[in-house]
């Protein structure tokens, strides 16, 4: 399959964002300088730093979830269909795996699945290790979507493609600290532990 199949939304190739315009929201720092105002002396860097996440991952959310609609997807439809990719060699995990991998229930995962197999873009298969088990396949149009969409990321994503990478490699590293002292099971096992 190509990247002018028809049948496959092929999204926007501008370079310039096509997206709707951002949400607003507080700068974590103004709001610091508030908290500093009514409560004097008291150190606000876990509030500072806990706000500018939150609004990172505002505005990543916000820049995915317009990426997925040019696919006439959701946004945890597209997830799925990345974990999958990201699944080789067979490109298909089982509904628990999906479900743990993506920190969804297992009824949101069933009824996605649904429609992506409605589209053509996964399929469900008996699971030949597991006795009644299920396994959720990546069909090709579902792989050359999932391929497309990460290929934009990597390209183009929400502004991060303005920073220079050697900004953008330091960022990894401290986000990465901070998710270790949130979150200790981050490093213990592969990026999509299923347990």
């Amino acid at each position: 399959m190509n990247d002018t199949d028809p049948e496959v939304p092929t999204g926007s190739t501008e370079q310039e964002s096509t997206y709707a315009p951002r949400i607003g929201g507080p700068d974590p720092m103004a709001v610091a300088a508030l908290w500093q105002q009514e409560l004097p002396g008291l150190d606000v860097t876990n509030i500072v730093l806990a706000s500018a996440i939150h609004r990172i991952a505002q505005l990543l959310e916000q820049d995915f979830t317009e990426l997925v609609k040019e696919y006439d997807l959701l946004p945890s439809e597209m997830r799925i269909l990345l974990a999958l990719r990201r699944s080789p060699p067979s490109y298909a995990l089982s509904p628990t795996q999906l479900f743990r991998r993506l920190m969804v229930t297992s009824g949101a995962v069933s009824k996605q699945v649904h429609r992506l197999c409605e589209r053509g873009l996964v399929s469900r298969h008996l699971d030949p290790q597991a006795p009644r088990g299920q396994l959720v396949r990546l069909e090709p149009t579902g792989r050359h979507i999932a391929d497309q969409a990460v290929r934009r990321m990597s390209t183009m994503h929400a502004g991060l493609e303005t920073l220079d990478r050697s900004e953008a490699q330091r960022a990894i590293v401290m986000t990465q600290q901070v998710l270790s002292a949130l979150d200790p099971s981050v490093g213990s096992s592969g990026p999509d532990a299923d347990e």
